[in-house]
Parts: C-alpha cells; sequence; structure tokens
C-alpha cells in the first residue's frame, strides 16, 4: 500500500471509505450466487488451515485462490467465513478507494481533483455492493491499482509483485507479463529480469498446483471451457447476438465503467496519440499535454484499455457470453484518474470550455449514479426473495432424508444451509416434459425450484404454466417469491406423495 501521510484529511478519507463498506459487510447481502462458493471455500480452507491439514493442492478450484487464502486466514480468528469473506473485501474497497485518491494527485498534482475522484469512487453504489461481498471483483482492482502506483514511481519490483498478486486473484492480470516490461521498456529503453520472473509466478504456479491436484496442468481451464459449453448449450441464446442481448451487455458494462470515465479515456487516448503530430505546435502551447505528463499517464491508458479488449474479445467470441455490470469496475477504478487528467488537459487549452465540460462530468455521473443505485435496490429485493425459499427450505426439508432438491439458484442454495450434495439442477436434465419428470423421480427429487428465467430447464419447458402454477407432472405448487424491481420470481413445487 502507497505511504500516505496520517494528516485529518487522511483520516477523513479512511473514514468516508470505511462507513458504507464496513456497515455493508454486516448488514447488505452479497451481490451475486458465486459469493457463496467463495464462502463455502473460504471455510473449507479455513478448517484444513485450523486442523494443521492444509496442503498445497487444497488451493486447486475453480477459481485462482489468493482471495480465499487471505479470507480463511482471517477466518481462523473470525470463526466465521461468511463475514470473512465480506470483510476482507470491504477492507480491499476501502483500500481501492484510497488508491483512488493518491493515483489522482500523483496524475494530476491537483488535490481538489483527486478528492472529487475519491468522492466518485467511495459513493458509488456499485462499489460499495460489491466491496461488501464475497468476490473478487474489489480486491483484484485494488491489488491492479497498488500495482500502477508503483509504475508510476518506476518501482517496478514493487509493482511486479502486486501485479503478481493480481494475478494470484484472476487470470486477466497474466496478461501484465507483457504489460509491465513494455512500459518498463518505453519509459526507461530497458528491462528488469527480476521483474519478469516474479511475474512469472502465478501462471507457473497455478499450472503446478493444477497438475499436482488433478495429474492435469490445464485443469482449471478445461472445467471452465466444460461450464462455458454446458451454459450455451442450456441457452442457446446466449451463442448469438441479438439488438435486445447486445443492447442490455451494453447498458450493464457501461453501468459498471461510467460513461463519463470510458469518454475520458477515449479523449484522453486521443490526445497522447496526437502528440508525436503536433509537436510543433506543443512547444508554443502554454500548457501542453506535454505539461500534463503523458509520460505519466500513457501507462494508465494502457492497462485500462488491455483490460477494455480483453473483455470485448471475450464477449465477441462467446467466451463471456454474459456481461455484468461489475466487470467495469475495474475500469471504473483505473479510469477515475483518467477523467481527471483529461479534464484538466482540456480546460487548460480551453479554459472557456471548463464549466460545461464539468456540468457534463456531473450529469453523467449523476445519471450514472441514480441507475447504479435502483439497481441496487433490485438486487436487495431479488435477495429478499431468494431468502424466502431458501428459509423455506431450511425449516421444511428433512435433514435425514436422502431425497433431492432439484434447484437452479446457486444463492437459494447456499442461503438454506443444505449440502451442495443434495440438489440437481439443469446440467444434464432433459429438454423435453415427459423426460424431465421422468428425470426428477428416477432421481428422488422431493422438491423443485426455479425461476423464471430463460437459463433453466423448467421454466423453458413449463413456460406457460408457472404463470398460474399449474402442476408439472406429479409436483404441485406450495410457494411463490416474487420481487417486482427487479422483477424476480421463483416457484417451488413439491412432489405429491
Amino acid at each position: 500500500m502507497p505511504h500516505l501521510k496520517v494528516t485529518r484529511l487522511s483520516v477523513f478519507l479512511v473514514l468516508i471509505a470505511s462507513a458504507p463498506r464496513i456497515l455493508g459487510a454486516f448488514f447488505l447481502p452479497n451481490t451475486f450466487g458465486d459469493a457463496y462458493v467463495y464462502i463455502r471455500d473460504i471455510g473449507n480452507l479455513s478448517t484444513r488451515i485450523k486442523a494443521g491439514t492444509f496442503a498445497l493442492t487444497d488451493l486447486y478450484g475453480f477459481w485462482l485462490p489468493l482471495y480465499q487464502l487471505i479470507s480463511a486466514a482471517m477466518n481462523v480468528f473470525v470463526g466465521n467465513g461468511f463475514y470473512a469473506g465480506k470483510i476482507v473485501a470491504a477492507l480491499f474497497g476501502i483500500g481501492a478507494c484510497l488508491l483512488v485518491y493518491a493515483l489522482t494527485l500523483k496524475l494530476t498534482e491537483h488535490k481538489f481533483a483527486a478528492l472529487l475522484g475519491f468522492l466518485l469512487i467511495a459513493f458509488n453504489p456499485l462499489h460499495i455492493l460489491n466491496s461488501t461481498s464475497a468476490l473478487t471483483d474489489v480486491p483484484h482492482a485494488f491489488l491492479v491499482l497498488v500495482s500502477m502506483y508503483f509504475v508510476l514511481k518506476r518501482s517496478w519490483i514493487a509493482a511486479a509483485l502486486f501485479a503478481a498478486l493480481a494475478g494470484f486473484t484472476r487470470v486477466e492480470s497474466w496478461m501484465f507479463l507483457a504489460l509491465l516490461p513494455l512500459i518498463q521498456l518505453w519509459k526507461e529503453r530497458r528491462v528488469s529480469i527480476p521483474s519478469i520472473l516474479i511475474l512469472l509466478i502465478p501462471p507457473v504456479s497455478w499450472f503446478y498446483i493444477s497438475w499436482k491436484a488433478t495429474g492435469d496442468w490445464l485443469a482449471c481451464f478445461r472445467a471452465r471451457q466444460q461450464y462455458h459449453d454446458w451454459l450455451l448449450t442450456q441457452n442457446p441464446s446466449l451463442a448469438h447476438f441479438s439488438l435486445p442481448g447486445v443492447s442490455k451487455d451494453v447498458a450493464m458494462f457501461i453501468s459498471g465503467a461510467d460513461v463519463a470515465v470510458l469518454v475520458s479515456a477515449l479523449l484522453a487516448a486521443w490526445l497522447v496519440l496526437k502528440k508525436p503530430l503536433n509537436r510543433s505546435q506543443a512547444k508554443s502551447t502554454i500548457m501542453s499535454a506535454d505539461s500534463r505528463n503523458i509520460d505519466s499517464v500513457l501507462p494508465l491508458l494502457l492497462v485500462f484499455f488491455a483490460f477494455f479488449v480483453l473483455l470485448l474479445v471475450a464477449y465477441l467470441t462467446h467466451q463471456q457470453p454474459i456481461i455484468f455490470p461489475r466487470y467495469g469496475l475495474i475500469l471504473f477504478s483505473l479510469g477515475i484518474p483518467i477523467l481527471a487528467w483529461t479534464y484538466l488537459t482540456i480546460t487548460q487549452r480551453r479554459p472557456e470550455w471548463s464549466r460545461r465540460i464539468l456540468t457534463t462530468i456531473i450529469v453523467l455521473c449523476a445519471l450514472n449514479w441514480s441507475a447504479q443505485f435502483a439497481g441496487a435496490v433490485g438486487e436487495l429485493n431479488r435477495y429478499s426473495a431468494q431468502r424466502t425459499v431458501a428459509d423455506y427450505l431450511r425449516d421444511n426439508v428433512d435433514t435425514k432424508s436422502s431425497a433431492k432438491i432439484f434447484c437452479d439458484e446457486d444463492t437459494v442454495k447456499v442461503l438454506s444451509g443444505i449440502p451442495e450434495e443434495r440438489f440437481l439442477s439443469s446440467a444434464g436434465a432433459p429438454s423435453d416434459r415427459e423426460s424431465f419428470v421422468q428425470f426428477l423421480n428416477d432421481r428422488n427429487a422431493e422438491y423443485l425450484i426455479f425461476a423464471e428465467a430463460d437459463r433453466s430447464t423448467p421454466f423453458e419447458l413449463y413456460r406457460l404454466g408457472t404463470e398460474y402454477n399449474e402442476p408439472i407432472g406429479n409436483y404441485q405448487s406450495i410457494r411463490h417469491a416474487h420481487s417486482e424491481f427487479l422483477r424476480t420470481d421463483l416457484h417451488v413445487y413439491r412432489r405429491l406423495r
């Protein structure tokens, strides 16, 4: 973490960033079902650590392990994997806010701009929600921001260390193996060999852990591809682009990244690319782009667009067929310092534009904040419906029974506290009505739970019948959990005795 002088301002920044995130860790739900899988992994790891049976192969899983390992280490003392995971994410979220301030200040040397950038991320609804959820998006963004801070200081070993930690958190950061040497080569006409060796540690270690755990060094990626293939099989519409689908994905992405940040990054890239074509004019300009440290903003732009292009290519090739707003948080975090730099650069050249540009930025950010806030309320409503169904299962399912439960809602599964092996899902389920009911009966499924969503086999098969809670084979509707905004409908059916 970069050094910050302990002043009244730094204490103020910490308190402002901490209040919604620490409180949210205790009182807000996780925003995505994957969080509950992370919580399960945190609990398993901490149990092994406390028992003294922890082994390197315990780190193997569907996701890279650093966040889970840190949370598990905390959970050894906390004793509650649910809150340990959320608190660790909140601490990373607080750190990310402080780093946005530090990066903006270093890039612009303008304290007021840095403070505004800090407030923009500190009170961002999506960032707060994801900082209080047991997910890796915010911890990963924090590590990337620290790495970029040290890049601006030209501390290449430190930058490589934090980039490597990011590479132990999410696989996207393996691209720093190319990005950091490229940035150093451009700045200093040399490459640090120790930095490259440090950046090699995450991929090499993960291949070794995968091989040690499964005998296949690519096992994790094969599992991801199998899940991807299953997802497209269950949802053929995701394998093809449609105007409604693309429009929704673009809206989700823009909501997470913020349109003002995206536009400013494009403008900054244009200013940087324009520099070689405009050198003679720049010499006669009182405050040229050079005086705004193009050398400093270029590394941030390079990393910003590297993450942007990686997500875009994954989406266009259907490797990332669904876009969630949280995917844009890494760009939002990196882009706030770029937004401040772009505004100051343009207004130094065109002072008469200052008020209009600032007003435009405020309006765009306010609109995005409003959309995110509405989405956050919708997520809380969705969680309420999921909680209702999960509580019903917890209170009514016989824990001694061997009967199964068909459920495609991962959040409901985890909230219910029922072991994973008791559940069936759409994976491998037949795609016609008669065979589907037979599939449930053959596997002794007592409950059938599904949401009105295209990824659920029972909803696809019985789309018309669910509106009136009609029977599905020998299963009778017993409960319907509903939220109007964001609309969520969860149906609970039970087999007739």
